[in-house]
């Protein structure tokens, strides 16, 4: 049984004794003698003595203690990729065959384009796609 119920009862029957010698209702008693009051006062305190001991005795409602949230996790940076360029020997190449050589007409070169005013005020707007970035899945 824990102490406060203990000290709880304690108190309620000591302010019981001290009602009922202060009501008079034991005989032979009187309250108004010093003797009668001093068992009054001793009683009282008593009382309230051990509900103030009971109530500081009393187990404290225990609040759980949070756990902290964990940072998240960035993946590690990959190293950067190191280009190695791998020396192939090739087999010596077969002469070419011989190519006849065709002559075309030559072509008229096409006109340069004709500058467009622009309007002044009027900037074109360059719109730029946003830099997609695969993850890669993890492996455990």
């Amino acid at each position: 049984m824990r102490s406060d119920y203990g000290l709880y009862g304690v108190a309620i029957i000591c302010l019981i004794i001290a009602v009922v010698f202060g009501a008079g209702a034991v005989q032979g008693y009187s309250p108004t003698e010093p003797i009668g009051i001093t068992v009054i006062v001793i009683f009282l305190l008593l009382g309230i003595i051990a509900a103030v001991v009971g109530y500081s005795a009393r187990p404290k409602a225990i609040m759980p203690t949070p756990q902290p949230i964990p940072a998240p996790e960035t993946p590690p940076t990959p190293p950067p990729a190191v280009h190695v360029e791998e020396k192939v020997e090739e087999a010596p190449a077969a002469p070419p065959p011989a190519v006849e050589e065709v002559t075309a007409a030559p072509e008229p070169s096409p006109a340069p384009p004709t500058p467009v005013p622009e309007e002044p005020g009027k900037v074109e707007a360059i719109e730029e796609k946003p830099v997609r970035r695969r993850r890669r899945k993890k492996t455990a």
